[in-house]
């Protein structure tokens, strides 16, 4: 009976510090919510209280927009005035416009919280530019180099260029890419980078480019005779510039053939140089046969016990056959 009595008197006691546990667990989320609905009361007053303030912010920063609309309008054309490239006017233009927006958002945010100050803004910019750096460092440095571009111009816009394994038209020129419209009709976009620190050949920069083909006579035909006729050709052919004069010399004596290297200028545009190098080895081609000038094939004589044994090429075996 003692020992039920106990059992009983324990039992009563747990229960009642299970009760205070609960009660004093649920005064504490009563006062977890009673703290949070004060903070967000809190929040939602500052809020309508700051609205005056936020307004006149946003009206700061619209000023701030008219006046880069303003900035940029008068930098484009004083630098259109100036006689500065359409190009560069356009990107000093749009970095102004940018410039004047970022003044104008720092200080809105100074209006609004007046306990930000400049210095403050500045050091957080400079922070958070060095992580946006990281991140953007191509896109950066494609900025960078088409900004350098389009201050020094190393090409025009209607430029023939080349850079690595792509050739053709310059179509536009952007602080971040540039593209170029190939000979086959295809659109290449090039990074910024790419141009202002790899090789760039840029065919039409000058209005004259020259040429350069290499012809092979026989060993037993004249050489000066072989030059006048190209000489003669080249005089005649259109598309051949006179000034500066062409020119044909001779290079190497080769297994097969005494080679000589015809030198002209032409018109520096790739179509022109395309359609007058065809007419100057047509030309040639069919004045050296008139002239009964060999322009040998190449062969291969081996030395047998019976004595040399000439073994001729395809083409040569053909020209044969056609002969017989």
């Amino acid at each position: 009976m003692i020992s039920l009595l106990l059992f009983l008197q324990n039992a009563n006691q747990e229960i009642a510090n299970t009760n205070q546990s609960t009660k004093k667990a649920s005064e504490e989320f009563v006062g977890a919510g009673q703290a949070a609905q004060n903070t967000i009361v809190d929040m939602v007053n500052g809020f309508f209280a700051k609205l005056p303030v936020i307004a006149v912010g946003v009206i700061v920063f619209l000023i701030f927009l008219g006046i880069a609309y303003v900035v940029r309008t008068i930098v484009a054309t004083a630098t259109g005035k100036a006689g500065i490239d359409s190009m560069l006017s356009s990107l000093l233009a749009r970095i102004s416009y940018f410039i004047t927006i970022i003044i104008g958002i720092f200080v809105s945010i100074a209006v609004i919280f007046p306990t930000v100050t400049p210095g403050s803004l500045i050091a957080g910019l400079g922070i958070g530019s060095v992580a946006l750096g990281f991140a953007f460092k191509d896109v950066l440095q494609n900025l960078f180099a088409g900004f350098l571009i389009l201050l020094y111009r190393p090409f025009y816009l209607g430029d023939q260029i080349k850079i690595k394994d792509f050739e053709g038209v310059v179509e536009d020129i952007s602080v971040r890419a540039t593209k170029m419209k190939t000979y086959d009709g295809e659109r290449v976009v090039i990074p910024n980078s790419e141009l202002y620190m790899n090789a760039v050949l840029v065919r039409t920069a000058f209005p004259n480019r020259r040429t350069k083909i290499t012809v092979g006579i026989g060993y037993g035909d004249s050489i000066e005779e072989a030059r006048e006729t190209i000489m003669n050709v080249l005089r005649k052919t259109e598309g051949v510039l006179s000034e500066p004069a062409f020119d044909v010399n001779v290079v190497e004596l080769a297994d097969n053939s005494v080679n000589l290297k015809v030198l002209f200028w032409t018109d520096s545009v790739q179509s022109s140089v395309r359609k007058t190098s065809d007419r100057v080895i047509t030309g040639i081609k069919n004045a050296l046969d008139e002239k009964g000038i060999d322009m040998p094939f190449p062969h291969m004589v081996l030395m047998t016990q019976e004595g040399p044994l000439q073994i001729e090429s395809e083409a040569e075996s053909q020209k044969s056959k056609a002969a017989d």
